[in-house]
């Protein structure tokens, strides 16, 4: 296993001051209708909590988890904590770092498909210069050309879920 470092990237009150200016942005525009909030488990759980608590309009909270089953056509299974009803509902679908932007596009077309309407793509970290498919981030607490980030609910290498702030994580040679 290589020897991992973490480097503070963003801290805990500009993480705050991002999901006060999220929760803002979905308050005007689910204003009459409440939308339910998805996390994607594990990485986007702290920003779920966080956004819930900081939101004026009633929101629900759903969590879905994502597995990737390498193979000549890779398989992704979606399986959701609780069943929900989809249809006419909005989704604000929760992410902790958008790259190639592929498990999204599968996400948002399967609750489209399910009758979920609107739907909004936010992400604690976006980047765009992995993308390998057209996709909209609606909202991004930050961005990001590279790296890879722990903290605020992220974990690598199985370790810094519990920071309170978020990190790029490096590895020693």
């Amino acid at each position: 296993m290589p020897n991992l470092r973490v480097e503070p990237r963003y801290d805990a009150e500009r993480i705050a001051a991002r999901v006060g200016d999220l929760a803002a942005f979905l308050d005007r525009e689910f204003v009459s209708d409440p939308p339910a909030l998805v996390s994607i488990l594990k990485g986007s759980s702290f920003l779920l909590a966080d956004l819930a608590r900081r939101m004026s309009v009633p929101v629900s909270c759903e969590y879905i988890s994502v597995s990737r089953h390498p193979a000549p056509d890779e398989i992704l299974r979606i399986d959701f904590a609780t069943e929900f009803p989809m249809a006419g509902r909005p989704v604000v679908l929760l992410k902790d770092v958008v790259n190639s932007g592929v498990i999204e596009t599968y996400l948002l077309t399967h609750l489209a498909a399910a009758g979920a309407s609107p739907i909004r793509l936010v992400a604690i970290v976006d980047k765009i210069a992995e993308r390998k498919t057209e996709l909209k981030v609606d909202f991004a607490l930050f961005s990001a050309e590279r790296g890879r980030f722990a903290g605020y609910g992220m974990e690598a290498g199985g370790r810094w879920a519990h920071l309170p702030y978020i990190a790029e994580v490096y590895e020693d040679s």
